[in-house]
């Protein structure tokens, strides 16, 4: 057994704010990757344009330290905890908090969150705790004395396009690939395609789609994936690409750049799916403290 590790509370706060500074903008070297692929195979002139439009905004976001997107999301972070670590000097939620907030007013990144969800009881002379940039943190613990931290700027406009399903147990295989594929390809333009697909199957109501957003941010390596989900990734993918609209949905080959699946089990009585989509500024880093 490893050692109790005590993490000081200045290093995740200074790891976090670093953190946040690489990703406002710039995506992930996957995405621009990607992009690079889907510009190399397509045919159609005008999603041409708006590729190339996708990878020279990368390239001077990057170079000028400006915002990858107007939106700059609301922060999303998948801890996995050591079960011999120690945080000093506060929770890692109030830690993690105060640094986005500060992250914030650092890189001066716009304020997208309403504090009051029902806006008509919203008090304008409040100020929670945290301000205005509140972290959604999901913990898990795993074992050693290691802090890991997944972490995410996520858009409202892809995120309002994600939905979940309770199907029967004896839904098909076809019936399930098909709720997924007319959830990306009914979205059309909204959610900045070409995107990226997080599929989260089994567990129940809550735990699939916190699979389906984990499955955006930290997808399981293909050699660790069941052939069966391989295949059927690929499958929903080409699907996706030969229905959908198109980029940003004015047409083209490219919808959907990459989908991810995680799955657990799940009561034998029911089958929960969920599809929680991202767009082309797909902005997500982890790192260990």
């Amino acid at each position: 057994m490893e050692s109790v590790r005590t993490i000081p509370q200045k290093q995740i706060y200074k790891a976090i704010i670093e953190a946040i500074g690489q990703i406002y903008c710039q995506s992930t070297p996957e995405t621009k990757s990607l992009l690079n692929q889907a510009l190399a195979i397509e045919e159609d002139d005008v999603a041409k344009d708006m590729l190339q439009a996708m990878l020279l905004n990368e390239e001077l976001a990057a170079k000028e330290q400006l915002p990858i997107c107007q939106d700059t999301g609301i922060v999303i972070v998948f801890a996995d905890i050591g079960t011999e670590t120690k945080i000093e000097n506060g929770t890692l939620y109030s830690i993690v908090s105060e640094a986005v907030n500060d992250a914030w007013g650092k890189y001066y990144l716009r304020d997208s969150i309403a504090e009051e969800p029902l806006r008509y009881f919203s008090n304008p002379q409040k100020k929670s705790k945290y301000y205005s940039q509140p972290v959604i943190l999901h913990l898990s613990e795993i074992l050693g004395n290691k802090l890991e931290l997944h972490i995410s700027l996520k858009g409202g406009g892809a995120e309002n396009c994600s939905t979940l399903k309770m199907f029967n147990p004896t839904a098909t295989l076809t019936e399930i690939e098909d709720f997924i594929i007319d959830t990306v390809v009914s979205a059309g333009g909204k959610p900045c395609p070409p995107v990226f697909v997080g599929i989260g199957i089994g567990g129940d109501f809550e735990q699939c789609a916190i699979l389906a957003k984990r499955a955006l941010m930290i997808p399981l390596p293909d050699s660790e994936k069941k052939p069966e989900y391989l295949q059927m990734e690929k499958r929903i993918l080409n699907k996706i690409n030969q229905k959908g609209k198109g980029v940003q949905g004015f047409g083209g080959k490219t919808t959907a750049l990459k989908v991810n699946i995680l799955s657990q089990p799940c009561h034998i009585a029911s089958l929960p799916i969920a599809v929680n989509i991202d767009c082309h500024a797909h902005r997500c880093i982890s790192i260990s403290v």
